[in-house]
């Protein structure tokens, strides 16, 4: 009874991962390309995270320009995720923060705070089916 219980948390264990594996991965890839600040490293994690008929479809050098326009306005960030709003199999939200911000500081100004909203290709969770939300959490604030 005990090896059975023991698996089944194991099995649920990979499961539960599983599902959060592909967005936790594109968020990695995007601070790694955030934080190295070049077009090259922007326009690869847009190349790999992109579902392919969607970076058929768009205009690379505009996208490029978005990234590269957070990158510069948010500095390096954070590899530790400051707040998660939302996680489903599909949508991962989450707050990120400067790099040189302790993610314990609960008193960071919102116009500091990088909300990310991640949300995967449902036919192929490994990509996204459109480009990264991203925003100052001041911004989202003023809209409610």
């Amino acid at each position: 009874m005990k090896t059975l219980f023991a698996s089944l948390l194991i099995i649920a264990g990979t499961t539960c991962y599983s599902k959060s594996g592909n967005d936790l991965e594109i968020l990695n890839k995007f601070i790694r390309a955030n934080n190295s600040g070049t077009e090259e490293a922007i326009g690869e994690f847009i190349k790999e995270t992109y579902e392919p008929h969607l970076f058929e479809k768009i205009d690379l050098e505009k996208h490029i320009d978005f990234y590269m326009m957070i990158s510069k306005n948010f500095g390096h960030l954070n590899t530790m995720v400051y707040k998660k709003i939302e996680e489903n199999p599909l949508r991962l939200v989450v707050h990120l923060i400067k790099e040189s911000e302790s993610v314990l500081n609960k008193s960071i100004d919102p116009s500091e705070i990088l909300v990310v909203e991640i949300d995967l290709n449902k036919d192929n969770p490994k990509y996204l089916s459109r480009g990264l939300g991203l925003g100052a959490l001041v911004c989202e604030l003023r809209k409610e």
